[in-house]
């Protein structure tokens, strides 16, 4: 058995907001999803049948369903992984004061927080994290491989 292949970059993606938005699901998820072995064209058309899917910039439900998304919702994209991982650290230590918990706040968690995110990225893999801001607030930040996701390949990539 063969290892997968690496990707060739990543997609850095950051949303906050209320929390009433993000636990509305019905602008997080594309329509008719029932395989895992869709064509790069079919996922094209699935994603364009859901306007509200696309125009959302609410985190999808299933991580690899960023790349779905128009290009616009990236905001930056690295080949290298420790760069990808360094952008998810420094996107979640700035957010680290508004976070609701001193549990998530916590310097160690954070640290365990960013070693496994670094070697989830060193393999191929996608990082998700997500917080409850002080108030009514949530934050996402997701590092999703691209070219191809371990979880959905066929997904094209959204820069071309």
């Amino acid at each position: 058995m063969t290892a997968p292949p690496k990707p060739d970059h990543w997609h850095c993606y950051r949303w906050s907001g209320e929390r009433r938005t993000y636990d509305d699901e019905s602008a997080r998820r594309p329509p008719h999803l029932s395989s895992h072995n869709i064509p790069p064209q079919e996922w094209k058309q699935i994603a364009a049948a859901s306007p509200a899917f696309m125009a959302s910039d609410v985190p999808p439900l299933e991580v690899a369903h960023w790349l779905l998304r128009p290009a616009r919702t990236i905001k930056a994209t690295f080949e290298a992984p420790d760069k990808a991982s360094a952008w998810y650290r420094d996107q979640v230590t700035g957010l680290t004061p508004s976070f609701m918990t001193a549990h998530d706040k916590n310097p160690a968690r954070q640290a365990e927080r960013f070693a496994t995110a670094e070697d989830r990225l060193s393999w191929g893999g996608d990082v998700v994290g997500g917080w409850y801001l002080r108030g009514t607030g949530f934050a996402s930040v997701q590092v999703v491989a691209c070219s191809a996701n371990r979880t959905r390949p066929t997904i094209p990539c959204p820069m071309h």
